[in-house]
């Protein structure tokens, strides 16, 4: 592993992003001042110091960056201590003084997969520093990935079912918990360097309308202060706002600045070449929300960080808000907090499930006894002593054993019954009920996680998606369309509204969305379109022919097998189920949530399907609980559930 410092200007930040990740997924520690710099640190010692730390500066050239005297100055650094590597974003070329070094070209590099000039880039870091990236199966930062909206945002697809699972984001609700005895001020208002005015003072009025309908009843003591309130002579944190709108396209920023009004804690800016295509006054908004209430976690409990550690935790915190911003990242970044505040339960409750969800993945890697979960299970032990009154712990423990479905809604009914007010602990308790078949309990959870975070679009999708998979179509059909007039283009209020509609509701309006939702090449989509023909048109033939789609995709990977149950459900093939949930070579895939969704009617209405549901140990869980699901007195069966469960052990 190398020391890397990465030098760019700030109107390069996704990009800057986007290759930071990737760099520390070939295991190298990365330096870069949105990431390292606390507010009210000396900014240049800070940077000194790293630069003098580092093995190799890697500058990344653009037409911005080469007007930044910074950027300049580190590159100066790099070359005259002989650590430069230059990197060209947009081809544009170095300034004079750098010309003598030949760039690495990521002009043509989107941010998905390895950049162009991968070789060069490692061999110039291990010639340089001594240090090679990290090798396959090594201890470095698993790759998390951005959301996929996420963010950004890792999904889980079941069949054409997505839920967007937003890794940390999502996991971890964006952290939204109530605290008590808060006494944080933050006015929201307009930037006065704002190029356009009238637009930032929109966008200012609605962040703090926002924040004001929620901030000060989940928090204690909070307050804000609207910009027509604002007293520039009060003590407060301050949110700046400032927009842009030229021809199709918009920019934006908003900067949190501490109490006095000098120091810049935190700031996010957005470049949108079509303002069409997304809700810019929404985006600010939710990041101006997000930046408030991180502030009132780490400035407002009995615990208060102070600089260094709260910067860090600023950035961290709102980085889960950010499509672009990995878990390994954010999780990286929570080390270096809980390093500096060993006592502060809101990291450490924090870290215990950014360390759980990425030793989720290395167990499919490593077996059971890998570090990364030896190192989350002692995260989760320090949680608890810390602070005993937060879920978060619980949920981490969830995801380090997530295929029990009789331990996971144990454990995150355990969560919410010590922290019921925590979003993200209702949002995944609903998920878990929706597994075990409680599907009323679970629309219940989801609708209390968006009465408990009404700006959090994920719980809104969540509360559709439970709804929908309860059979609740008429309720579902209103809160999607109040979510699209709340949120008019997000990605997330989409998804729910496809999941209605490809399977329940108008197949056109899923076709519509379909390649908006589904990140697949034509190639891929063709067994959903099939779907979409045989639901407009339902005879045999192209039922055959949509179902046949499917199976060719179990071919390709058993892992697709949920996507060919989902289209036997649908039209109504309970021998073809039966005969697919039977299959060794499918069980270890099978998602049992799934089963319980309407279109599961007919297999569930068949006394064997209590053997699979003891396979799978969802019956288990309803013996031991005596939570039996709902379809057991809710549909007309021919069998009693109690007494079909008692025939398997």
């Amino acid at each position: 592993m190398a020391k890397l410092f990465l030098s760019y200007s700030r109107k390069d930040a996704l990009r800057a992003q986007r290759f930071c990740e990737w760099l520390e997924r070939e295991g190298h520690d990365v330096w870069r001042d949105d990431d390292d710099i606390g507010a009210g640190a000396s900014f240049s010692s800070e940077i000194e110091k790293a630069l003098d730390e580092c093995g190799a500066v890697l500058v990344l050239w653009s037409a911005q960056s080469v007007q930044s005297p910074w950027v300049r100055d580190e590159a100066g650094f790099g070359r005259d201590s002989g650590k430069l590597i230059p990197v060209s974003l947009d081809g544009t070329p170095p300034p004079l003084g750098f010309r003598q070094f030949q760039a690495i070209d990521l002009s043509k590099w989107r941010g998905q997969g390895e950049p162009p000039g991968a070789e060069r880039i490692r061999s110039a870091i291990e010639r340089l520093t001594g240090a090679p990236g990290a090798a396959p199966g090594s201890n470095a930062a698993p790759t998390g990935g951005a959301r996929a909206n996420k963010r950004l945002l890792l999904t889980r697809l079941t069949g054409a079912v997505l839920a967007a699972g937003g890794a940390l984001a999502i996991a971890f609700g964006l952290w939204r918990s109530p605290v008590s005895d808060n006494g944080v001020t933050i006015i929201v208002e307009a930037s006065p360097t704002s190029p356009d005015r009238a637009t930032a003072a929109d966008y200012a009025n609605v962040a703090a309308a926002d924040m004001a309908a929620f901030l000060p009843i989940r928090f204690d003591g909070a307050r804000v202060i609207s910009p027509a309130d604002v007293d520039r002579k009060g003590r407060a944190y301050r949110i700046e706002i400032a927009g842009d709108r030229h021809g199709s396209a918009a920019d934006a920023s908003l900067t949190l600045s501490d109490q006095d009004g000098q120091s810049i804690i935190w700031s996010k800016s957005w470049s949108v070449p079509d303002a069409s295509t997304i809700d810019l006054r929404e985006q600010v908004s939710q990041a101006a929300s997000q930046a408030a209430l991180c502030l009132t976690d780490a400035r407002g409990g009995s615990k208060k960080l102070t600089q260094p550690a709260l910067g860090l935790y600023i950035s961290a915190c709102a980085g889960l808000a950010d499509p672009a911003t990995s878990e390994a990242t954010i999780v990286s970044a929570i080390e270096r907090v809980v390093k500096l505040a060993p006592d502060f339960p809101r990291g450490w409750a924090m870290l215990s499930v950014g360390r759980a969800i990425l030793a989720e993945e290395e167990q499919q890697r490593s077996g059971p006894d890998s570090m990364a979960i030896r190192k989350a299970r002692e995260a989760i032990a320090i949680a608890r002593k810390v602070d005993p009154g937060s879920g978060l712990p619980y949920l981490a423990e969830w995801h380090l054993d997530p295929k029990d479905p009789r331990l996971g809604v144990q454990l995150l009914d355990k969560a919410v019954e010590v922290d019921p007010n925590e979003p993200v602990l209702q949002a995944r308790r609903s998920d878990a009920l929706l597994e075990v078949g409680r599907m009323t309990d679970a629309v219940e959870a989801a609708r209390r996680a968006t009465e408990l975070d009404p700006l959090w679009s994920f719980a809104r999708e969540k509360y559709i998606d439970a709804m929908t998979y309860a059979g609740q179509f008429s309720r579902a059909r209103v809160e999607i369309a109040e979510a699209h007039r709340k949120w008019p283009v997000n990605r997330e209020i989409d998804t729910a509204d496809f999941n209605f509609q490809y399977r329940y509701g108008d197949p056109r309006a899923a076709e519509q969305l379909m390649s908006r939702i589904l990140d697949y090449s034509d190639a891929q989509l063709a067994p959903y379109r099939k779907l979409v023909e045989a639901r407009l048109d339902p005879k045999p033939a192209r039922i055959d022919e949509a179902i046949a789609g499917f199976r060719t995709e179990v071919d390709k990977d058993p892992r697709n097998a949920n996507k060919l149950l989902l289209a036997l459900g649908l039209f109504g093939r309970v021998e073809d189920a039966y005969r697919l949930l039977s299959d060794p070579a499918f069980q270890q895939f099978v998602d049992p949530g799934i089963l319980f969704r309407p279109e599961f009617a007919s297999i569930r209405a068949d006394p064997r399907f209590m053997a699979i549901a003891a396979r799978l140990r969802v019956a288990g869980y309803w013996r031991a609980s005596g939570n039996w699901p709902d379809f057991c007195t809710s549909e007309q069966l021919k069998y009693d559930c109690k007494t079909e469960v008692s025939k398997y052990p």
